[in-house]
């Protein structure tokens, strides 16, 4: 009795299958500390704003904040090791979700609970080693813990029996709420959550409702964070959202509202042939033959889940295709956890009419088709791992962190550095003020310059540097520049052309001391 106890405990474990294979695949090739690489700039900001009670850029991600500052309590690492190994820990629980998902499909449609189990499993390492989400889960950035949300939010809609109860709501409108203040994307799951509330023909009372708001009201309390943080000035204080339009400013992230279809139609074609080429990669072929083959006999079987998968690629898809950024190919990681269940579900179709049709034939030739079949599923995932290692392995990268380094021990005493992009604003940020080297140096940004909160910010943290005292209007950039090359080195950290049209620059180290033309 206790012997059976026991095994049915440990059988219960099983949706931490994915941990045994995919975490130690993230670990080694986990990035050491802040890195540049995966598109993963925005890590110095991140962690910069954790570290010092500071608002990110938009839209604030303050449910990642909030967390974030907790795991960087932990001793023994510096804070861009555990920014990481956060997000490491955040896909990995995703993967939990995903086969979870997977196995409650799967069982939806009768099949055994340890054959479920087992595609279920297999299924979730192979999103979890799909490039997309692997690069996201080795940088320190707001995605990874974006696909958990999602992956949750999924398996409490998958679950929801006939009538959805109080609870379901409560936890649902929970999950919701803090997965909107960590990306305000999630709610693009809305549309896909309707709809298979409707085709699953599942009742959703009118406490679950109630229960529902609820939930995410409190979940979305998380963002009380930024203006509580913008009023203790910090050096990071993105759009100082210490009141509603600031706010609001912040949230709606206006400042990228350019970017949204904001290139040719004739780019069209070649956005929608790399959406392929990233879901063949990170699906691989058959994975993708697998999954469109169990969407369609979702059609069927499970329309819930057919029309709630539709919706899902479908906005998320437009939105990444949409959005004219180098980074966009993120946006997809909802597709590929979306697709997931649909890909477990063809699988065993595929799997089981095979079987079915070899049994005719004898015992053994059902069982030798079954290994087979078995053993390919699972060479799936190996396969992505192999093809895919080098390119998501930053075991070895320290390009941002000697970066850093080396440009904060290059310049002078009461150096002004001026900054323009992300990859060095966000690392001298990082260094700067979350680490607090160099107190002594002064970082301007030349593009945040133009925004009236950035230039109050900087105003009242250099008064001597911004030419505070008595002026009408704010200086301009290039006045401030010229007021301070009489009593202080100043450094460019990359070529920036408005500048340069005044002065000369001369390298020195990994910084660009300007010099006027006489010199």
């Amino acid at each position: 009795m206790e012997r059976a106890r026991v095994t049915r405990r440990i059988s219960a474990l099983w949706p931490l299958a994915p941990i045994l294979v995919v975490l130690p695949v993230y670990w080694a090739t986990l990035a050491p500390g802040l890195t540049w690489k995966h598109s993963g700039a925005d890590g110095g900001d991140l962690l910069t704003a954790a570290l010092t009670n500071g608002v990110p850029h938009p839209s604030g991600y303050p449910t990642y904040i909030l967390l974030l500052r907790a795991v960087m309590k932990l001793p023994g690492h510096t804070p861009a090791f555990w920014g990481n190994l956060f997000s490491a820990l955040s896909a990995t629980l995703a993967l939990i979700f995903v086969a979870l998902a997977s196995a409650r499909v799967l069982r939806d449609v009768g099949v055994r609970e340890g054959t479920a189990r087992l595609v279920a499993i297999v299924t979730a390492v192979l999103t979890g080693l799909g490039p997309t989400l692997w690069s996201q889960a080795v940088i320190t950035e707001v995605y990874s813990l974006h696909a958990c949300f999602v992956a949750i939010l999924i398996y409490l809609l998958l679950r929801t029996d006939v009538k959805a109860g109080g609870i379901w709501g409560l936890t649902t409108g929970l999950v919701l709420g803090l997965g909107l203040g960590n990306h305000i994307s999630l709610a693009f799951l809305i549309p896909g959550a309707v709809i298979y509330l409707w085709l699953a023909d599942i009742r959703v009372t009118r406490r679950s409702l109630l229960g529902l708001a609820l939930g995410c009201v409190v979940g979305l309390l998380t963002y009380v964070y930024l203006p509580w943080a913008a009023r203790g000035d910090p050096p990071v204080n993105w759009g100082d959202p210490s009141t509603l339009p600031r706010l609001w400013w912040l949230v709606s992230g206006r400042v990228y509202r350019r970017l949204i279809f904001a290139f040719p139609l004739s780019w069209i074609p070649w956005r929608l042939s790399g959406w392929a080429g990233l879901l063949l990669q990170n699906l691989t072929l058959p994975g993708v033959a697998l999954a469109l083959f169990g969407l369609w006999q979702a059609k069927e079987e499970l329309p819930g889940l057919f029309g709630m998968t539709l919706a899902h690629v479908g906005v998320f898809s437009i939105y990444a295709l949409g959005y004219d950024t180098a980074d966009s190919y993120v946006y997809l990681i909802p597709v590929y956890i979306a697709l997931a269940p649909c890909l477990a579900l063809g699988a065993w179709v595929i799997g089981g009419e095979a079987v079915r049709r070899a049994t005719g034939h004898g015992v053994r030739l059902r069982r030798a088709v079954g290994i087979i079949l078995a053993v390919s599923f699972v060479i799936l995932p190996v396969a992505q791992a192999w093809s895919h290692w080098d390119g998501q392995d930053l075991s070895q990268d320290h390009e941002a962190v000697d970066f850093g380094r080396d440009a904060l021990a290059t310049a002078d005493s009461n150096a002004l550095i001026i900054v323009a992009t992300d990859q060095p604003t966000f690392t001298l940020w990082y260094f700067h003020y979350g680490l607090g080297l160099r107190p002594d140096v002064t970082i301007i940004n030349s593009r945040l310059y133009e925004f009236d909160w950035y230039r109050d910010s900087v105003t009242r943290r250099y008064p001597s540097i911004v030419l505070a005292g008595g002026r009408v209007r704010p200086p301009t950039l290039n006045e401030v520049i010229a007021a301070n090359m009489k009593v202080r080195p100043v450094y460019l950290a990359e070529l920036i052309l408005d500048p340069l049209m005044s002065y000369s620059a001369k390298r020195q180290g990994p910084l660009y001391r300007l010099q006027s033309h006489a010199q």
